[in-house]
């Protein structure tokens, strides 16, 4: 079977419904595609104990569909969700949501000027414009260990949590001390007998300020829209402020480091413990984590860190790199995701049937996070350099939809079937992003972390201030572009 649409989002969590409404918003015709029973994407897969974002609730949300009820300061991974799914509904999306439906291959029809999409279940969906919207976290990153294949105990990384095994009096081991590690680790704590932490690196972890918003306050913005959206914008310009920081005047941060190092001092007894959970690189250099309980948590007698990753599994236990055996039933791993796994996954053909994945043979790459020349028609939300990591990723998503918007428009104000950034242009803007990353915090030098790629750009952030951003995405620079008015003729920055 067959279904012809204009556009064509793979998808359906943060991204990928920002990118609907935006669509929805301006008549244009499209189907999401989206390969689990529920939408929500990483809110969708990430049921972990104590899942919440460190993003306040009033930023991370669409401007165009506020709540003025979130229950406290950052929500957690069940209200998230909720409010993702009011959103496709107050936007009439559900209808449009193929779920369960798995995008296994794009090509691009040169002749017709249109992407097929395959999906697993055989159905073909033809469109003129595709949008992935499939993100970054949710294709788990599982280390090779030796004698994995003997360990008897239970499995799981975090973003495939196994809610049907009690954790009461079990022994536990954590491998991976990321956002979701740090997460994790009190509620593990609570309820299994011993916990085990493999530490690779120390991470930086700030007090979370989370409360409870009381009812009065959310009447108020109920009642007083203005207030709500006074009050986003604060929390926005002050993330911004601070972002500074990490982009622009790294050396700032220096002088918070001295601040930190004295909580974690007042928050660990134990001085061999303290000088292995302190961070030896700057503060800023990898992510922030931020938790009320986390370094409280590690003072329980039966939690127990380790320095390095698994040396070697055993149908028991766990080998770390001194040969220690510690004894474990169950094995979380919190070791993040694979960033281009997202994209992999799908057989996405371009110009000449130039496959995506060779063209990033060099490292993940792109024009503003967008678009990458020879994918005519094709869209990324938050693909490589489309994204802040000091902030919330909705205001630049909610400007990535916008400028998709604008592309179609474009296009059909001109009078061409199709658009592709030009190589000269891509160039430029990773040469430009090489450039700022250097000055930033992240770069090469001050440690390794997972934001740093070997594309020419060097980084997959975008490595200055979301305002910058959202400032460049409001014109279509028509010049960076090549129209295609013909099969395999295209004109240069406009179109018939």
């Amino acid at each position: 079977m067959t279904t012809r649409t204009e556009a064509v989002i793979i998808g359906a969590g943060l991204s990928g419904i920002g990118q609907a409404v935006a669509l929805a918003r301006s008549g244009i015709d499209f189907v999401v595609l989206e390969k689990a029973p529920d939408l929500g994407g990483t809110w969708h897969s990430n049921t972990y104990p104590g899942a919440a974002c460190d993003v306040e609730a009033h930023l991370y949300s669409y401007s165009h569909t506020k709540n003025p009820y979130w229950r406290s300061t950052y929500a957690g991974q069940k209200e998230i969700l909720g409010y993702l799914r009011g959103v496709a509904v107050r936007h009439g999306l559900l209808p449009r949501i193929r779920f369960g439906t798995r995008a296994v291959s794009a090509r691009w029809d040169e002749d017709r000027a249109e992407w097929t999409v395959e999906t697993a279940d055989g159905t073909t969906y033809v469109s003129r414009f595709l949008v992935l919207g499939v993100g970054g976290l949710h294709v788990p990153r599982i280390p090779e260990v030796p004698g994995a294949a003997t360990f008897r105990g239970s499995t799981w990384h975090t973003s495939c949590w196994n809610h049907d095994v009690d954790l009461t009096g079990k022994h536990v081991t954590l491998v991976g001390v990321g956002a979701s590690g740090v997460q994790v680790v009190p509620h593990l704590a609570e309820r299994a007998a011993s916990l085990t932490i493999f530490q690779r690196s120390a991470p930086w972890v700030l007090p979370k300020a989370d409360a409870a918003i009381p009812a009065w306050r959310q009447r108020l913005f109920a009642w007083l829209p203005a207030a709500r959206s006074l009050h986003r914008l604060r929390i926005y310009l002050r993330r911004e402020k601070r972002g500074f920081a990490f982009h622009t005047r790294p050396e700032l941060l220096r002088v918070a480091e001295p601040i930190v190092r004295r909580k974690i001092d007042e928050q660990i007894a134990d001085p061999s413990l303290r000088a292995l959970v302190t961070p030896d690189y700057p503060l800023g250099c990898k992510r922030v984590l931020f938790s009320a309980d986390y370094y409280a948590t590690l003072n329980r007698p039966d939690v127990h860190v380790v320095a390095g990753s698994p040396a070697e599994m055993r149908p028991d236990g766990i080998v770390d790199g001194a040969g220690g055996e510690h004894r474990t039933d169950v094995l979380v791993y919190a070791t993040g995701f694979d960033l281009t796994g997202s994209f992999d996954r799908i057989e996405i053909a371009g110009i000449g049937g130039r496959l995506l994945k060779e063209a990033w043979q060099g490292g993940m790459h792109g024009y503003h996070g967008l678009a990458v020349p020879d994918f005519p028609n094709m869209f990324m939300i938050l693909g490589p350099n489309g994204f802040a990591p000091h902030t919330s990723v909705v205001p630049n998503i909610e400007a990535q939809a916008r400028y998709v918007n604008q592309a179609i428009r474009t296009i059909r104000s001109t009078g061409a079937r199709a658009l592709t950034v030009r190589h000269d242009a891509t160039d430029r803007f990773m040469a430009e992003m090489r450039t700022r990353f250097a000055r930033t915090v992240w770069a090469p030098g001050n440690c390794r972390n997972w934001y740093q790629n070997e594309s020419p750009s060097g980084t997959i952030l975008w490595p200055s201030s979301t305002l910058h951003y959202r400032l460049r995405l409001r014109t279509l620079r028509r010049g960076d572009y090549e129209f295609l008015s013909a099969r395999n003729a295209f004109q240069r920055g406009g179109g018939s």
